[in-house]
């Protein structure tokens, strides 16, 4: 897990700042998606593993020991922890799949957090943003941004 925590945030930005000059939004999904979801994946299974063994250690208790001071990582974990006792505790008991809808959107609040929003559409598609921060402009880019934004974005 250390090693999938380490730069996230830095290597997120990376993937928004390489987006503001590709302009490619499914790219940009991905490329951050890789970069944050794994480690919400391998918390998945270190807490699944600590339940199993019955140590049902509350994320308070775990937090200090998780190699990341990114205080979203440590929100969104817990949320996610939360979620998955859930699931367990009424397995067998579940209507539909709707419930697993619930696990998605911690994933979907995480990549809010990096800065890449995401909106549901009517017909099932989904809208994505990257607002401009400071922290993800490419360097000596901003004429060409400025450009991009006068003439109606990017045309492919």
């Amino acid at each position: 897990m250390a090693v999938r925590l380490k730069d996230c945030r830095s290597r997120a930005r990376d993937a928004i700042r390489s987006y503001r000059l590709h302009g490619n939004v499914v790219r940009v999904f991905e490329e951050v998606g890789i970069v944050i979801l794994e480690p919400l994946r391998i918390a998945s299974y270190l807490f699944g593993h600590l339940d199993g063994m019955n140590k049902y250690d509350t994320l308070c208790e775990v937090a200090p020991e998780l190699p990341t001071e990114d205080q979203a990582f440590l929100r969104v974990i817990g949320r996610l922890v939360e979620q998955l006792r859930g699931l367990w505790d009424t397995r067998g008991g579940w209507p539909s799949y709707d419930a697993l809808i619930d696990v998605g959107a911690v994933g979907f609040q995480l990549f809010e957090e990096f800065g890449v929003h995401c909106q549901p559409q009517p017909d099932g598609q989904a809208y994505i943003s990257v607002p401009f921060t400071t922290d993800t402009m490419p360097a000596g880019s901003a004429q060409a941004d400025l450009l991009r934004i006068l003439m109606g974005g990017y045309r492919g």
